[in-house]
């Protein structure tokens, strides 16, 4: 296996948007402390990594658009680690960075964050039988997607990040919280469940991908006291 720069790693992350790839899973990990702290209206950011395999060369071409983009993509996304490995058959790339965690009551993150995604927390509003649940935990793009995708298009119009994304979810009681959630079309710990409901008391691990996930956002009904 080759390990390369990290010249070359800051490039391969927008390798991964030039070439619209999902990743294999993204993993972040909430605390109820996390949530508490984001209700209270604290600037809040969790850790995430993500996961990526590439049929893909890091030839002349590719670098040519890399570096007219480069720049794009650090502008936008917070990133702490990389680790990518050159195999015989293309790219393993894993990446650890941030992604905010932000409260509007209505939904509405506009101004509140650079970052095209986020975790947004807004007030329940569907009624019935989910009125139990006063929030609603949501895996989203915010306005500035739009913009993250006009200025990459602007160096090519094929530039184009995938809206959805495959979630691993892990949600801890960080403390004597309580913590009820509802949700649907998810693997809980290696079992799936078409809905989901449950206290978390210590932690679970909510996997969200494929099927509904490739063309709709996840979201988690909670509350919490």
């Amino acid at each position: 296996m080759h390990r390369l720069s990290r010249l070359s790693l800051v490039a391969l992350l927008s390798v991964l948007f030039l070439l619209g790839c999902k990743a294999d899973i993204v993993e972040t990990s909430i605390k109820t402390k996390h949530l508490q702290e984001a209700l209270a209206g604290e600037e809040v950011t969790v850790t995430f990594e993500a996961e990526f395999s590439m049929m893909a060369e890091y030839d002349d071409e590719t670098k040519t658009q890399i570096n007219a983009i480069e720049k794009i993509v650090e502008n936008y996304v917070s990133l702490e680690e990389f680790d990518v490995t050159q195999g015989d058959y293309g790219l393993n790339i894993e990446i650890e960075g941030e992604i905010p965690l932000v409260y509007s009551p209505n939904g509405d993150v506009s101004g509140s964050t650079k970052s095209p995604w986020a975790l947004v927390i807004s007030d329940n509003t569907d009624g019935g039988s989910l009125s139990g649940y006063p929030y609603k935990l949501t895996v989203a793009t915010t306005p500035r997607f739009s913009a993250f995708e006009g200025e990459l298009q602007n160096v090519n119009f094929m530039l184009s990040p995938d809206e959805f994304q495959p979630m691993r979810i892990k949600l801890k009681n960080s403390g004597d919280d309580v913590l009820r959630i509802f949700t649907g079309s998810v693997d809980v710990d290696g079992e799936s469940k078409v809905v989901y409901e449950t206290e978390v008391s210590k932690k679970i691990t909510l996997t969200m991908k494929d099927g509904v996930y490739e063309k709709t956002s996840q979201v988690i009904y909670f509350s919490i006291q």
